[in-house]
Formats: structure tokens, sequence, C-alpha cells
């Protein structure tokens, strides 16, 4: 979008937009965002919404401000002056002021879900939704107590104090995991029928699933193994040890990552381990639309699995 030097706009011109603040500020986002696209993202609105106030503001000005060619936005000469006229302007507005103060929206999710679920959804939102300030944390206790929208697992059928600390608590899915390796690995051999099967497999074990007790059949297994084993502290560091280190590892069914060249080995511990996911908000963040739009978002994901 060009943006050149141009003659002062008229006295009528200048009132129209000092009288109205919010014309100002969408007409100069435009701009600066480099077409409506990004502006609407940056304000949290509608594309055509954004379209229709600008067009309303050429109506009562009597000017065309923006001309489209070969799929870009430019400013008219026009619309050059009134741009170089609210510059002016707007010199010494923050840009909190400018385009508007977002609170600050934490999230607490864990690692297995975000990087095996939620990693493509939550950077839709943050496309879709660019003026907002997101900061994301992981599952500890402490920083549950003081996110705005929570995300957590637990084991099936079990009490959690979030769904009685949280507002609109709900059950996004019941996860089941099951053990996976690539079929390299066991081209040519026997499949692994038992745990008994993979003494000679090296194993890969996320830490995170050391706290549930309805995995103690898996987790013992490992924890007695005197070879043959890597521990790390992320699911997505376990995929790739899976992958490309020829280990065998317990994974999220239906994970963003899995592939065809893995396959699943359901024999080994006789039937999958499951959790349950579910999602809470806070008595604070419950009444912001942001907040509300995200948990929606999150529960619509689960919901096409």
């Amino acid at each position: 979008m060009t943006v050149g030097c141009s003659t002062v706009p008229s006295e009528r011109v200048k009132a129209e937009l000092l009288n109205d603040w919010n014309a100002v500020r969408y007409f100069v986002i435009v701009v600066r965002r480099g077409g409506f696209t990004m502006a609407a993202r940056s304000l949290g609105m509608k594309h055509e919404a954004l379209r229709k106030k600008i067009r309303l503001l050429e109506r009562r000005l009597d000017m065309q401000l923006f001309r489209s060619t070969g799929g870009r936005t430019n400013l008219t000469d026009d619309g050059n002056q009134l741009y170089q006229f609210s510059e002016q302007h707007l010199a010494g507005v923050s840009a909190a002021d400018i385009y508007g103060e977002h609170r600050d929206l934490v999230l607490s999710l864990p690692k297995l879900v975000l990087e095996s679920f939620l990693y493509r959804e939550v950077i839709s939102v943050l496309r879709e939704n660019s003026g907002l300030k997101i900061t994301l944390v992981d599952d500890t206790p402490e920083l549950q107590k003081n996110a705005d929208l929570v995300v957590w697992m637990q084991e099936p059928r079990r009490y959690s104090e979030l769904s009685s600390q949280l507002v609109q608590p709900r059950r996004l899915s019941t996860q089941s995991f099951s053990l996976y390796a690539t079929e390299r690995l066991i081209r040519g051999r026997m499949v692994p029928e038992s745990l008994d099967d993979l003494d000679h497999y090296m194993a890969a074990q996320y830490q995170g699933y050391e706290h549930f007790a309805n995995f103690a059949q898996w987790n013992d297994f490992i924890a007695q193994r005197r070879h043959g084993s890597v521990h790390v502290n992320s699911p997505d560091v376990q995929w790739q040890m899976v992958r490309w280190a020829n280990c065998v590892g317990l994974l999220p069914d239906r994970a963003a990552y899995l592939d065809k060249g893995v396959r699943r080995l359901p024999e080994v511990l006789g039937s999958a381990l499951e959790l349950d996911i579910w999602v809470g908000l806070n008595e604070q963040a419950a009444n912001t639309q942001a907040a509300n739009m995200i948990a929606e978002r999150i529960t619509r994901a689960f919901s096409r699995r």
C-alpha cells in the first residue's frame, strides 16, 4: 500500500475526522496493516464489518479512499491526503488507544494436548485475531490457578478439583493411548505382542505419563528396564524418538503427527490406556468474549477428531 506526500485535506474533511475518532482509527489501521484482512484481525472484527465502516466514511466524505489493483489494496490520492493528516493527528497516541486495549489472556495447556492436538488451532486463532494478547503456560498447579482458560487431563471417572474451581467445565474427549513403532523397525521381525517382547527394543518415555495411576503397567515396565530407554520432557521429542530413532513409545491415538509410517501395537498392553481431556474458564474470563471464543474453538477442534 503506497503512502506518499500530498496536499492538506479541506477544513470540512478535517472536521469530519476530528469529530469521529473511530473513523480515523479504522482508516489508519487499514493503511498501517496493509489491507483489510490484517486490519480486521488486529481489531478483532469481521472483515466485511470493517469494509462497511470504511464505505460509510467514504460516503460521508464523498471520497474514494482505497482502490483494489491486482488483488492489492492501495490508497487513492484522496486517501493519501487523509492518511498524512490522520498520522499528524495521532502523533503521540499510544498503540493501545489506536488498536484497542486487550486484556492479556493466559491459557494453561498441557504439553501433550498442545503438541498432539492443538498447535494448528492455536495458530489459527492467533492468525485470525492478531490483536489478542495471549500467554501460553503449561499445566503446573501454580500456573493453572492464575490462568484464564485451563485445559487439563485426568483419569476417567476421577474427581478433579479443577472442575469445581472453574466456570463452564466440559469434557472434550476421552483420549486413548497405545504403543507405536515405525514400520521399518518391525519390518522382517516378530511383531511384539507383550511387554516381554520389547526386551530388544529401545523405548521412549514421556515423563508426563508418570503421575497417572492408570498408566502404572507401562510406567512400572519402563522403571524396571535396566537398558534401552530414553526419558524426555516433551511429547514432540518422544514422537521424534519413535519416528527417527527406532524407539517404541506410548502415543495418543489420533494425534496430529501420526502418519502411515508408524504402526499401532494394541496387543502389547492388552487394551488402550485412557485419559479424559477437559476445558474450563476462570470466573473473570467467563465474561469475556475472547476467552469464550477460544474455549469454543478448542471444543470444536476435539469434536472433529
